[in-house]
């Protein structure tokens, strides 16, 4: 059983558990006992056999065809983002690298250095910071050092967080891209879920939420070893032809 098989598994089970009878115009009968749908409703909502559905719950059977996906993912109501993740886990043909510095091409680099004074810097899919620039060097020293993973460095730091409130949007920004960016067959990112799994128990609380999303834009928390926690906005884009590679622009 591949890791996979066990994603989608755990992202049928983790949303059928949270949709309730009458999110998809079911009547609630007596007696209901599962916290969400029925295995059986989500299949007839599906129009797929049930046997089929229960193997793929259990991380059985063949990966699901994209008529299947899209079929479970009207039924489960599963907004475009994490749809475009369930169609990445079902497909290897579209399987997520996982980029290194030595891969980006030179035009990312150069981007760093036009976007100067604002610090920039460039991750890759599991959050691994692959290079910044020199603003950033300076007002982010330590948590946006090069081979830092952003990931580690939130959740090792969570309990100094200002804001308790503001720490967890930040985490869930970045724990639902890490799923978004999902690369199962890569060693990297097989070794960051285990250890975050490991060391974190709100990891294994906002992992256990299913969400995928991008990032995009938005304002959080970053932890700098000198001054702490600082509040800045940024703007997310993706490298070009390097769709696992991301350029963030911070505006402190």
């Amino acid at each position: 059983m591949t890791l996979r098989y066990t994603l989608i598994a755990e992202l049928l089970r983790g949303r059928r558990h949270e949709l309730q009878p009458e999110d998809v115009g079911l009547a609630r009968d007596d007696g209901r006992r599962v916290p969400g749908l029925r295995r059986e409703e989500v299949a007839e909502l599906a129009g797929i056999n049930r046997d089929y559905y229960i193997r793929l719950e259990q991380a059985h059977g063949h990966l699901p065809s994209p008529q299947v996906v899209a079929s479970l993912s009207r039924a489960l109501r599963l907004d475009e983002d994490t749809t475009e993740y369930f169609q990445q886990l079902a497909q290897t043909s579209a399987t997520r690298a996982i980029s290194r510095r030595d891969g980006l091409p030179k035009g990312a680099f150069a981007i760093l250095g036009l976007v100067e004074p604002h610090p920039a810097y460039i991750t890759n899919g599991v959050h691994d910071v692959l290079v910044v620039n020199r603003a950033c060097a300076q007002v982010a020293n330590g948590f946006l050092d090069v081979g830092r993973n952003l990931l580690v460095e939130v959740f090792e730091h969570e309990a100094e967080a200002p804001s308790p409130g503001e720490w967890r949007e930040t985490a869930i920004r970045l724990v639902d891209s890490l799923r978004f960016q999902a690369a199962p067959d890569e060693e990297r990112f097989q070794e960051l879920v285990a250890t975050l799994h490991r060391r974190y128990p709100s990891f294994r609380t906002l992992w256990a939420r299913q969400r995928a999303r991008k990032l995009t834009f938005g304002t959080s928390l970053f932890y700098d070893v000198e001054h702490g926690w600082q509040r800045s906005t940024w703007q997310t884009l993706v490298v070009p032809d390097h769709p696992d590679s991301l350029l963030t622009v911070i505006h402190p």
